[in-house]
């Protein structure tokens, strides 16, 4: 026997399946870098700025109570805007019905009428 026969080297040489486990493995390590630069990215300090700013631009009301809510429904339909609603959100045609009866509701919402309202919504709780 003689020695170039043996075959002397420290370490194997690849087989087919062990070139395709390493070729998967940069496949999926690539895939994962991309999809956290992707996360990375729309997480970042400027796209949350962004939606700060827009935030802060719009004014914020106060939120209404329970009583309040009820008792602006009751107005709306107490004008009788309620029957033209569907008109104007779903097909966007306001009438003079329609302009008269929220006028009816802009004017109940603003008088005394709404905190009658609101009282005997809160004395039904």
């Amino acid at each position: 026997m003689s020695y170039s026969s043996l075959n002397l080297s420290s370490s194997p040489a690849p087989s087919q399946a062990s070139t395709a486990r390493q070729g998967a493995r940069l496949f999926w390590a690539t895939t994962l870098a991309a999809a956290l630069a992707t996360v990375a990215l729309f997480a970042s300090p400027v796209h949350a700025q962004t939606q700060t700013q827009d935030s802060a631009a719009r004014p914020q009301q106060p939120a209404l109570s329970r009583a309040e809510v009820i008792a602006d429904l009751a107005l709306w339909r107490r004008a009788g805007a309620d029957r033209y609603e569907t008109l104007s959100r779903s097909y966007g045609i306001e009438t003079q019905s329609y302009d008269r009866a929220y006028e009816e509701y802009v004017r109940l919402r603003q008088s005394d009428a709404f905190q009658a309202e609101v009282q005997k919504a809160a004395d039904k709780r």
